[in-house]
């Protein structure tokens, strides 16, 4: 598959090369947009150099359709009697109200659908400024490094996410840039380079105003939950504490386990503490807006509820769930929180649907120790 891949890019670069005019004439005149979907659907049809080559169509495409706005609106502020107006787009909207320019017009629409006021100014120079940032496509270039990843070359993949994540911070900061983050922290992770993988994971954390702020209530607020979860018990924690903020779940999951393997404990409780009340949370709200009535009380009676939703077995999976329990109770055994260690196992060590973990689990209670220190996490 690699070496086809391969021939399929040579090939391209080669047709772009010798022969770019027929190559241009079998572009679709397909929006931009509409060319990325159909990118998206042949990426989820395996048929990658289809993908690879429609995400690029999809690039020249933007960049074509708002370099000619762009130019479009340079030359109409060129005019004598627009200049005349001055920087305000205010004077320029009442100069259309007298002679309409359905352009024009329609490069403010679009600018105004795209920006905020506080962003436009009133300026009609900004403007100019603000269309050289649509003719960026973050998302293709996001795509364009999905298909490497599949195909296997993970530093151009790499780099592709660091272009996607740069561009989309000219843009806007907002959830598709935590997953451009998580998918260049993946590279780094596979890539064997640690420290970055690290460094954007506790990147993305910097959203997390209940770990990273060091205001005195936030201080107030971690103290306390870390006192509950391992005086109190479990079920004290879970009854008193909710957090729902889902972009960080697998930020603080992922470095729990990293600090685990690598030794630092301390860390590892911290972050898997966080994962784990962030997945309850979302659970315990699930089984609430199924179940009209349910409060939730005890740990153990939370997990039968699971069993009856099969539905919410993919969910389970994919936040490594039994995982973070078993790893959360190993790290607090590490830092010698044996009761609460010991209770986390017990619970797992009862529950078949934990598979692994439930073995691992009764593999802990009958001779507990702490795992191996891993270089290579």
């Amino acid at each position: 598959m690699k070496r086809r891949f391969s021939e399929i890019l040579c090939f391209l670069a080669l047709l772009q090369f010798t022969n770019p005019l027929p190559l241009l004439a079998q572009v679709s005149e397909d929006p931009y947009w509409l060319v990325l979907e159909k990118g998206k659907q042949y990426f989820r049809n395996s048929e990658y150099g289809k993908a690879l080559n429609a995400f690029e169509d999809a690039k020249r495409k933007r960049d074509a359709v708002y370099s000619k706005m762009q130019k479009d609106w340079i030359d109409f502020l060129s005019l004598n009697e627009v200049r005349a107006l001055g920087d305000s787009l205010g004077k320029l909207e009442l100069f259309l109200k007298d002679k309409p320019n359905k352009r024009i017009s329609d490069i403010i629409s679009e600018i105004k659908y795209q920006y905020k006021d506080t962003v436009i100014q009133d300026s009609s120079q900004k403007i100019i400024g603000l269309i050289d940032q649509l003719r960026i496509y973050p998302e293709a270039e996001y795509w364009i490094g999905e298909v490497y990843r599949i195909e296997g070359e993970l530093k151009i993949a790499l780099k592709q996410y660091e272009r996607s994540l740069s561009q989309q911070l000219a843009i806007e900061n907002n959830g598709f840039t935590t997953v451009i983050r998580y998918k260049i922290a993946e590279m780094h992770y596979l890539l064997k380079d640690y420290l970055n993988y690290e460094k954007v994971l506790i990147n993305i954390l910097s959203s997390d105003t209940l770990w990273s702020a060091d205001t005195r209530s936030q201080s107030f607020i971690r103290t306390a939950m870390f006192k509950t979860l391992t005086e109190d018990g479990i079920n004290r924690f879970l009854v008193l504490y909710r957090y729902d903020l889902t972009d960080v779940e697998q930020a603080h999951r992922k470095l729990g386990f990293y600090y685990y393997a690598t030794g630092r404990y301390d860390k590892a409780v911290e972050h898997l503490t966080y994962a784990f009340l962030i997945q309850n949370t979302l659970l315990i709200k699930e089984i609430q807006r199924r179940e009209y009535g349910f409060i939730f009380s005890d740990y153990t009676q939370l997990l039968r509820n699971l069993e009856r939703y099969v539905d919410l077995e993919p969910f389970i999976i994919d936040i490594d769930y039994y995982k973070t329990n078993y790893y959360l109770a190993a790290a607090l055994f590490a830092v010698g929180q044996r009761s609460t260690a010991f209770s986390l196992w017990t619970i797992l060590s009862k529950y078949e649907q934990a598979e692994e973990w439930q073995k691992r689990s009764q593999t802990q209670l009958k001779k507990p120790f702490i795992e191996p220190i891993n270089q290579q996490p």
